[in-house]
């Protein structure tokens, strides 16, 4: 049954939230070549991956289903970017990116989109799928694309750059969902703020996508871990759109009390925000950094509410 069959809503707004993840060692390949006959276009795909996962989740997870984001995002057929922040525990973050995909095509399978949704795409260092025993090769068949993120030379750049093109190539053509960690190899200086860990990797592919589209979508995912429960906080979608050369951000999680006061006052009550420095619109030249200030003030948002999230937890879990 899909999610909103299992979210318990009362007259009184009563919501069961909990779910459930392992924070797990990654996959290990214990010979089975079998998943590589299947079609990655099919259906049997899908159902191959949220087979795979569901077996190994079994920690607690706070997730904000009842909202009934989750459903919106499937339902508007369309390819997006999920933005996820780091947290001290970076493999728990790993962990609950692929809780939060499991999710999502255990989604497309209820509402019969298993072969047509847009395959996510997981931005993975080269480092953590080399640790697995088939080095990977499952992972990245599953969606896994391995990147460089420490400091490598040109050559790893070079490699770098040539995917980034590709991925960006299949986000306008409609064919996959973007996941990545903006913060980068910048994630292990924890102590640091995230304003100065968020890097221009995300801003530059959707300025590349408005140069061919009018409108891109983009989902931050806050995420926050205790002792011994995890929470995924689904923010409010923000849409990026480019018209005349003008740039347009939507309102996204302006509503939280959370959300950053000055960039608030600054949509008023506008539904769409003309992105601009000193009274005039930043062109495409000069607009990579106030995108990324936008989406950087939207996750560092929904984190604040994953952790609001994890305080209140019910503690409840429900199995995938």
């Amino acid at each position: 049954m899909p999610i909103s069959s299992i979210v318990a809503v009362d007259n009184n707004k009563n919501y069961t939230r909990g779910l459930s993840f392992k924070s797990s060692t990654l996959l290990s390949n214990k010979a089975i070549p079998a998943y590589k006959a299947l079609d990655v276009n099919s259906a049997d795909f899908i159902k191959y991956i949220y087979q795979k996962f569901k077996k190994i989740c079994n920690e607690v997870v706070e997730i904000n289903v009842e909202t009934g984001k989750l459903q919106d995002i499937v339902n508007t057929d369309e390819p997006r970017i999920f933005i996820m922040n780091h947290t001290k525990a970076q493999t728990r973050d790993i962990n609950a990116a692929k809780f939060f995909n499991t999710l999502l095509y255990r989604e497309y399978l209820y509402q019969s989109k298993a072969e047509t949704c847009p395959r996510s795409k997981v931005m993975a260092s080269v480092g953590m799928l080399s640790r697995t025993r088939d080095k990977g090769e499952e992972y990245k068949w599953m969606g896994a694309v391995p990147v460089y993120t420490g400091i490598e030379g040109k050559d790893a750049k070079n490699k770098n750059a040539l995917t980034i093109k590709q991925l960006t190539k299949d986000l306008i053509e409609g064919k996959i969902n973007l996941f990545l960690f903006p913060e980068g190899g910048l994630a292990i200086l924890n102590f640091l703020p995230l304003k100065y860990k968020f890097q221009a990797g995300v801003s530059a592919i959707i300025k590349k996508v408005l140069e061919v589209k009018n409108h891109i979508r983009v989902t931050p995912l806050g995420i926050a871990h205790n002792k011994n429960e995890s929470a995924i906080h689904i923010g409010d979608e923000i849409v990026f759109t480019k018209s005349n050369d003008k740039f347009y951000a939507s309102r996204g999680n302006v509503h939280s009390k959370s959300f950053d006061k000055k960039l608030a006052k600054l949509y008023g009550e506008n539904e769409n925000l003309l992105i601009t420095e000193k009274g005039e619109a930043v062109n495409s030249e000069n607009i990579v950094p106030y995108l990324s200030g936008i989406l950087m003030k939207n996750l560092e948002c929904c984190t604040k509410e994953a952790k609001a999230d994890l305080k209140n937890s019910s503690g409840e879990v429900y199995k995938l």
